[in-house]
């Protein structure tokens, strides 16, 4: 098969998505590279026993496929909504009160994750991008006022060095998950980074703007690769 007959599904929310930053911008590169790539969304899909149906057309195989849990942690701790993104969920609750008044805002069946809150990395965080274990850029998002440093919610971005030691993390998340791109969270501790977490779908505007890099072309040139490796 030629490269320019990939087809693929970039997994979201919801189907209208083309104009997100980061949809916007895997699409654009994906056509530049003479790939057919198409916004799945999540919302949008139902199974059926005679398929998996998108908005009513079912949908057929493709080559490939971009994925974008207070006592134990201490007080305050940090409380994030699964089903959401871009900080939207995410809460910095400082005692049992504050929980039960966060959740009554939320259905029984609302999934939480916990973390513990590290007060060194307040309103700021460090993002790397992983490509299958290579680290693409690395980046510091800063917030003027907000615990929170989503870019999403204001925050401010700036270019980092990428160490050694964020390489080692980067391979070594690689080599547990084997997640093919990924963005990489940490805190910063008093005396070490602290790990936060793995982003599946992680939005790419940041860190290229941060970075000058064109990271959506790496990824759709990622891909392309594997079915023609002299094609990028």
């Amino acid at each position: 098969m030629g490269s320019g007959d990939l087809k693929g599904y970039l997994i979201e929310k919801y189907n209208n998505m083309s104009g997100a930053y980061t949809c916007r911008r895997l699409l654009e590169e994906a056509g530049k590279l003479g790939m057919d790539l198409r916004i799945v969304g999540i919302n949008d899909t139902e199974a059926r026993p005679e398929g998996i149906f998108n908005a009513g057309e079912k949908l057929e195989p493709v080559d490939f496929v971009i994925r974008q849990i207070t006592a134990e942690l201490g007080s305050p701790v940090v409380a994030k909504g699964l089903e959401s993104s871009m900080g939207r969920e995410i809460f910095l609750v400082h005692n049992d009160s504050e929980l039960k008044k966060m959740a009554a805002g939320y259905s029984p069946e609302k999934e939480w994750l916990f973390e513990e809150y590290i007060a060194s990395s307040y309103g700021r965080d460090m993002r790397f991008y992983s490509i299958r274990g290579n680290v693409a850029a690395c980046m510091q998002r800063k917030s003027a006022g907000d615990f929170r440093a989503n870019v999403a919610l204001g925050a401010s971005v700036e270019p980092l060095e990428i160490t050694d030691e964020i390489r080692t993390i980067a391979k070594d998340i690689y080599d547990q998950t084997g997640l093919d791109f990924l963005g990489i969270d940490l805190l910063f501790g008093k005396d070490r980074p602290y790990f936060c977490e793995i982003n599946v779908m992680p939005g790419i505007e940041g860190i290229e703007k941060a970075s000058g890099k064109n990271i959506a072309r790496e990824i759709c040139g990622t891909i392309k690769g594997d079915f023609d490796p002299e094609a990028f």
